[in-house]
């Protein structure tokens, strides 16, 4: 008798979490089990946890909470970094079966299939490789763990075990990406400016990009965040390749320099503000979008105008606005200069509104050039496909469900309420 055992998914944080979800859902599904949504009964649930901020935490622990309450007998497996910091509250939650960290993911699926035994019908040969879910991009792993520690951030507790793929490795990955219709692929890790470093045996993130572009099929390489101190001229020489996307995520945290050395960031306003300038230079056209926290304890008024100037001389064309979040373990938790919350709300909107007009004038900037855009979707609201040019920019335009997956000229003629508008060429 042949046993269809069903397996929910849920994955919250970073794209890191997104891809080691993915990896343990396909090896599941080569081994039989079958993948349902989140929102209904399963026989197992897989919840892959964040612990970047506290908002990450409660969200974690009401995931494992929903999971049980959809089906109380499910065998429940809670990994990723809340796990690994908070092992003891998750076993707390009655009905949690297996808490596994970082370390263990990659034995997530093995131990799922043991829990199950072997009545399930093989969906998949032996050896061969499943097939991801349909997307238009895929995101390939490639550097793990952080040793910077940051005085605010948790991940380094979390991943602090700096490792890189081999090359051979991830180049296999992304030929069998291409093999399966992906146009884009993303490079991510924890830390993926430091891929390769210190390892004798891994090329750096430069020689990666160079190798990766030259896999037939793919068009598109893009970069998921890189620290400042990491963007480096042979990255920039690399990314000259007509392939890889005119777009780097550079966290600036801050535009302070008081507040950038209390939060062990190695580098000075001025510093950032000189990279983002070559950035430029070597780049024509390149969208540079950021982090940014505010209320770290000890920001003044002072400090925070610092960060707006920075902000509005850097010309970000996309701004993601964090407010300070007390980590446990961190040592940001005990400096003095602790904010009240009204205060972080205040200076977040402020730099919401900055980010809003910051990405229109560089959205503006685009309006009569052509581009190319990768279709992703079609919106349900304008009945356009909406997808994104190399530089980060959303666009949305008038055409065939068709073109979902292909990368197509689109000029660019105005901006609406809805955000960038495209015709087709």
């Amino acid at each position: 008798m042949v046993v269809v055992i069903r397996i929910a998914y849920h994955t919250l944080g970073c794209k890191v979490n997104q891809y080691e979800t993915e990896k343990i859902r396909e090896a599941l599904e080569e081994a039989g089990f079958v993948t349902v949504p989140f929102s209904s009964e399963a026989d197992a649930y897989v919840i892959n946890t964040c612990s970047v901020t506290s908002v990450a935490d409660g969200k974690s622990r009401a995931a494992v909470r929903r999971a049980l309450r959809l089906n109380p007998d499910a065998f429940v497996i809670v990994a990723g970094c809340y796990a690994e910091l908070e092992p003891d509250a998750i076993r707390a939650i009655e009905g949690v079966d297996l808490v596994v960290p970082n370390a263990e993911k990659d034995a997530i699926a093995e131990r799922v299939a043991a829990r199950f035994g072997e009545s399930r019908e093989r969906r998949v040969e032996t050896g061969e490789q499943g097939r991801p879910r349909v997307r238009t991009r895929a995101t390939v792993k490639v550097q793990d763990g952080c040793d910077q520690f940051c005085s605010y951030c948790i991940v380094p507790h979390a991943r602090n075990v700096k490792s890189s793929r081999p090359i051979d490795d991830v180049l296999a990955e992304v030929r069998a990406l291409a093999e399966f219709g992906y146009r884009e692929i993303v490079l991510t890790g924890i830390r993926l400016g430091a891929y390769g470093s210190g390892e004798q045996e891994v090329k750096g993130l430069a020689e990666l990009i160079r190798e990766a572009a030259a896999v037939d099929g793919i068009e598109r390489i893009r970069l998921s965040s890189i620290e400042p101190w990491e963007v480096d001229d042979a990255l920039l020489e690399a990314m000259q390749s007509p392939k890889v996307c005119r777009h780097l995520h550079i966290p600036l945290q801050s535009g302070d320099d008081a507040v950038l050395n209390r939060m062990n960031r190695p580098y000075a306003a001025a510093e950032y503000v000189e990279m983002a300038r070559r950035v430029r230079a070597a780049i024509p056209g390149i969208g540079i979008t950021t982090d940014v926290i505010v209320g770290f304890p000890g920001e003044t008024d002072e400090a925070f105008a610092n960060t707006r100037a920075v902000i509005e001389e850097v010309g970000f064309s996309r701004l993601h606005v964090f407010r300070y979040s007390s980590r446990k373990r961190t040592p940001a938790e005990t400096m003095a200069g602790q904010l009240p919350a009204e205060v972080k709300k205040r200076r977040a909107e402020n730099l919401i509104e900055l980010g809003k007009i910051a990405m229109r004038r560089f959205a503006e900037s685009m309006i009569g050039t052509t581009v190319d855009v990768l279709v992703e979707s079609r919106s349900k609201r304008t009945n356009h496909l909406t997808g994104f040019t190399d530089n980060y920019i959303e666009v949305s335009f008038a055409g065939d469900s068709a073109l979902a997956g292909r990368i197509v000229p689109v000029r660019i003629v105005g901006i609406d309420q809805d955000g960038v508008v495209g015709s087709r060429e």
